[in-house]
């Protein structure tokens, strides 16, 4: 039996790749183009129900029916929520920010399904928001925005220095006019200018009395108005540019976990050859020693009758 041993050697180990994740099917499911717009359009249908219904209030002749299907759509974006669970598993579901926004708005649908309370129901409008989170472009601007925050709140702190130290000239300069008696006067007016709200009237009206006005306020109107506003555009442009890196980088990501995939199929194809020709020479080398164990059996002579 050592031809055996020899020929069969140790089979190769196939290697295989853990994962992390929720159940294939659901994540086909979940993943499949009809799907996804048949959750879009519910989104859409629910909007505009809605819409028709706080429209027409409450004495219209489908507010019942539109009731009805209200909890229809709830339940089918409850089980959209659980469907993306299954198909992505706790962690990945955890993790993605958008499927907790998807809970939280579905959550608060429930709230305003509470009978008694009036306040609430007009939480249901908020499942509009699901629009965002199902169409990838416009997911992509939210992310940009949020993204933006620290740049645009830090344009706001420099656009509110600017104000504030205009409004303290302009008061100065301007206190006995309409509009500029104290800081807040000063601050709403510098703001219309910003706005070009009656720009021309507000420089005709003062100068009349200040012939210099129109320097301080076309100075102001193109730093608030030109130099901090392309601040804002450039903060943002920005944002998008990184949420778009991002993405890249996620799908070439997504090109390098497909390319591993490729490589472990193929691996694993190798594998199974190999273990194949293995089992295959076994089987060789026990036909081969079955016959000569067959060849070395002498058969025993019958008996000699007298």
């Amino acid at each position: 039996m050592s031809n055996v041993a020899v020929a069969g050697g140790v089979a190769p180990t196939v290697r295989t790749k853990s994962r992390k994740g929720g159940i294939p099917f659901f994540a086909w499911l979940t993943d499949n183009a009809p799907f996804k717009t048949f959750i879009l359009l519910v989104i859409i249908a629910n909007s505009a129900m809605l819409g028709y219904d706080a429209h027409m209030g409450p004495t219209n002749p489908y507010h019942h029916l539109i009731e009805v299907w209200d909890n229809y759509f709830l339940y089918i974006f409850t089980a959209e929520l659980v469907l993306e669970f299954l198909a992505q598993g706790p962690q990945r579901y955890v993790r993605d920010g958008w499927n907790l926004f998807d809970c939280v708005i579905v959550g608060l649908s429930y709230l305003a399904a509470v009978p008694g309370i009036t306040a609430l129901r007009t939480f249901r409008i908020l499942r509009v928001f699901r629009l965002v989170s199902n169409v990838p472009q416009m997911r992509r601007v939210v992310e940009a925005l949020v993204g933006a925050l620290p740049g645009i709140v830090a344009t706001v702190m420099v656009l509110s220095v600017v104000f504030y130290i205009g409004a303290v000239m302009a008061t100065t300069f301007f206190r006995a006019e309409e509009g500029f008696h104290d800081l807040g006067q000063s601050a709403l007016s510098l703001f219309a200018l910003t706005q070009f709200d009656g720009w021309g009237e507000t420089i005709g009206r003062l100068d009349a009395r200040y012939p210099y006005a129109w320097i301080f306020l076309m100075t102001f109107t193109i730093i608030a108005a030109f130099a901090v506003l392309n601040l804002f555009i450039g903060v943002i442009v920005d944002a998008v540019q990184q949420t778009r890196d991002v993405v890249t980088k996620e799908l070439v990501a997504d090109v390098a976990e497909i390319e591993t995939d490729v490589e472990d199929i193929a691996e694993a194809q190798e594998d199974a050859a190999t273990v194949q020709k293995h089992i295959l020479d076994e089987v060789r080398a026990l036909r081969a020693e079955l016959a000569s164990m067959k060849a070395s059996i002498t058969p025993t002579p019958p008996a000699a009758t007298s």
